[in-house]
This record gives structure tokens, sequence and C-alpha cells, in this order.
């Protein structure tokens, strides 16, 4: 019995130990045996390519050791495109950033500085800026008097006409009268005291329109220049906020004569949300004259000229054209140096954006030719030479896609230049041949 059971025992130790055996050598078979482990396919065309990356030890976690390690569990004998397909896993750049900022590249120009005039074309979700131009026409009985050139009045309203019609574009004009009724006699004081008029409302200037209102009056009364002001601030009640401008030109030839304090309503009316600018046109005025009006101006937060002649007048309100017709020249050249600023930002982009493109597929190349010959070292290749070419091929699909992606863009941005430059320098020859005398 004690036999029977030791050689059971035995039997049982020596079955024992041979599954041991058995069972390391077939882990040992399965450790050394090579990954058979799946890829995903490859893509074969450039708009696959650069969406595949990055592989496992793209860019910076390239490590050449690491990468043979991987390379040796391979199996052997591999066809081109298996071999493909894992150095793509393996080596594949990330272009996605680069395709996402070629595409975010906007290539149009288009400029923005402010017109001269004040006047611009609102941004998106803006206000437009809003000129209102009134002019306060002292329309007395001393406006019959003569100057060199002619009779004060038709002198005014010939300069008062011309400024209108060359005032900024999209800018609003309006025409007040005062002192035009009754005459300087004594008796009709009362009644041309409280001669103020709209004759031109404000809008839009209209040549035929305006030429009307001048021709509705004639110089015959007193001098209510505060009442005038006064009624300028109702004019442009409502007219207000960021993006209005209100200026006032009085063109006088004397003072208040009819009790008013136009020093205080110039004041108020641009202390007031109105916020008016009050110029004074001092036209054949005495001294005393003189220094009357420039306090009116100075209240008004505006300026004050004096003119002896038609011509001068004519000067003065000209004076704003010979301005901004500098301001038009220079816009243009600025506008135009704006437009050659944004293309060179852009395709300093487009460069860098460019070159790093370049420098992962020339990287990418490197290294999958390095890892293709050392499978080919090991025995992994069928045919080496066909693992090249799709590599180059690779390579080259990428190069063609920058090349013609870099072009295209090139070319979009510099028409766009091109034609900004071209529409700013038009724009302000346009307005300075406005503004020309």
């Amino acid at each position: 019995m004690k036999r029977l059971f030791s050689g059971m025992l035995i039997l049982c130790l020596l079955f024992s130990s041979g599954c041991s055996l058995l069972s390391s050598q077939d882990n040992t078979a399965d450790k050394d045996k090579p990954n058979k482990e799946e890829v995903k396919k490859a893509a074969t065309d450039v708009e696959g390519m650069l969406r595949e990356g990055p592989g496992k030890y793209a860019g910076d976690k390239y490590d050449e050791e690491k990468v043979k390690a991987e390379l040796d569990k391979l199996p052997d004998n591999m066809t081109t495109d298996e071999a493909y397909n894992h150095l793509v896993a393996l080596l594949a750049e990330d272009y996605k950033p680069e395709v996402k900022a070629l595409d975010e590249l906007d290539p149009t120009i288009r400029t923005d500085r402010e017109t001269p005039g004040d006047v611009n074309a609102p941004e998106e979700g803006e206000l437009p800026k809003q000129v209102n131009v009134e002019i306060l026409l002292d329309a007395s009985g001393s406006m019959a008097g003569r100057v060199s050139g002619g009779v004060k009045m038709d002198l005014a309203k010939d300069a008062i006409r011309k400024f209108a019609s060359k005032l900024p574009e999209g800018a609003r004009v309006a025409l007040r009268v005062y002192g035009h009724k009754g005459s300087n006699q004594q008796k009709d004081k009362a009644l041309s005291c409280k001669s103020t008029e709209m004759v031109y409302p404000l809008g839009e200037y209209d040549k035929s329109s305006f030429q009307k209102s001048l021709n509705k009056f004639r110089p015959t009364g007193w001098t209510p220049l505060a009442a005038a002001i006064e009624q300028a601030k109702s004019d442009l009640s409502g007219k207000t906020g960021e993006n209005v401008e209100n200026i006032i030109y009085v063109v006088s030839d004397g003072i208040e004569t009819c009790g008013g304090d136009p020093v205080k309503a110039a004041k108020e009316l641009h202390d007031s949300e109105i916020q008016a600018i009050v110029n004074i046109i001092g036209f054949d005025v005495d001294n005393a004259g003189q220094r009357a009006l420039k306090k009116v101006a100075e209240a008004g937060g505006g300026e004050y000229a004096t003119v002896n002649t038609g011509d001068d007048l004519q000067r003065h309100l000209e004076k704003e054209y010979r301005r901004l017709r500098s301001e038009w020249l220079m816009w243009g050249i600025d506008s135009a140096s704006d437009a050659r600023k944004m293309w060179g930002d852009k395709i300093d982009v487009l460069n860098e954006t460019i070159d790093k493109i370049r420098d992962k597929y020339n990287r990418e190349k490197g290294r999958m030719t390095d890892a293709k010959d050392y499978l080919n070292s090991i025995g992994k290749l069928k045919a080496s030479f066909e693992l090249s070419n799709k590599i180059s091929n690779r390579w080259l699909k990428l190069y063609e896609y920058t090349n013609k992606r870099s072009i295209t863009l090139r070319d979009q941005l510099w028409n766009a230049r091109m034609d900004e430059e071209d529409r700013v320098k038009e724009k302000a020859r346009d307005m300075q041949e406005k503004y020309e005398q």
C-alpha cells in the first residue's frame, strides 16, 4: 500500500513539474512572439495625411531608442503597406494647428482709418458719426452796405452757398436768418428783434432748395443775435450723443442791438447736452464790435475771425476746405500705409505657418527613412525600396499642398492689398477734388 501511494505521489510530482515546465515554455514563446496588433490604415490623400497625426513619437516626443524598441516588436517580412501603416502610427507629425492657422488667415485687407471731417462709415454694431452744421446769417439793415467786391449780403450768400455745397459727405446743414423783418427804424425794432427764421431746415444739402432759401430774404432790420443763438439751441434739441457733433457758424457785421445777451446764449448752448461749438465770423466789423463778437465765440467754445471783403469771407470759409484737402491727402497716404502693414503682418503669419509645415514634413520624412532603414537591417521588410517610395510620395504630396496653399494665399493677399490701396487713393483724390476752390 505504501509503495502504491509513493508511486502515485512521484507520478503526480512529475506530472506537475511537467505542467509547470510546459507552462513556462509557453510563456516564453508568447513573450518572444512579434506584436501583431492591428494599426489604423494610413491615409493616401493629402487631406487625410494632414488630419491623421500625431504619431506616438511625433515632434518633441521622438526618442530613437524607444522607436527602435517599437520596431523590434513588429512582425517579420511585413508588406509595404503594413510597414508604412506602422511608421505613420509612430512618426506622423501633427499638422492640424498649422492647417487651422491657414484656414483662419483672412486674406482680405480693409483699412478703417477715421476720415477727415469725422464722418465715417460705422463699424458693424456702431452708429454713424453725425455732423450737424447750422449757419446763422445776420440779415440786419447794415448787411445791405457795400464792401470791396459788392454788397455784403450778396457776398455772404454766395460764400455760404459754396460753403454748404462742400460740407463733408454725410453732414447735415441748416440755415437760420435773423433781423430780416421790419426795418432798422425805431418804429420797427420790436418786430425786427423778434425776427429769426429757419429758412433751410436741418438736413442733407440740396443745391436747388438751399439756393431758394437764400433768396427768401433781404437785409432790413435790427440784430437779434442772442435770440438767433437761443433758437439754434432749440433747432438742435435732441441731436446729442457720442456720435453727434454740432457746429454753429454765425456770419454777422455787427453786435447785438436788441438788448439780448449773446455771450450768455452761446455759453448755455455750448454747455448744454447739445455741446455745440459757436464760431463767429465778423464781416466788416469795427474794433468794438470785434471785441464783443470775440467774447461770444469764446463763450461758445469756438473761434472768432474777422473779414473785411467778399474775398476775405470766401477765403475764411474755404480755409476749412484747404484743411480738409490736406487731411484727405494724408488720409490717403496713411491708409495706403495701413494696407501695406496689414498685408505685411498677414504675410508674416503665412510665412511662419508655412515654415512650420515644411519643418514638420522634412523632419517626418527623415525619421521615417531612418525607421525604414532600421527595419530593413533587422529583416522586417519584404521590399525596402517600395517603402522608400511611399515615404517619398507622402513627402511630395505634403510639399505640393504647402506650395499650392502658400501661392494661393499670397496671391489673394497681394490682390487685396492692391485693391485697398487703389480704393483709398481714389477716395482721397475724389475728396480733394470736392474741396477744390
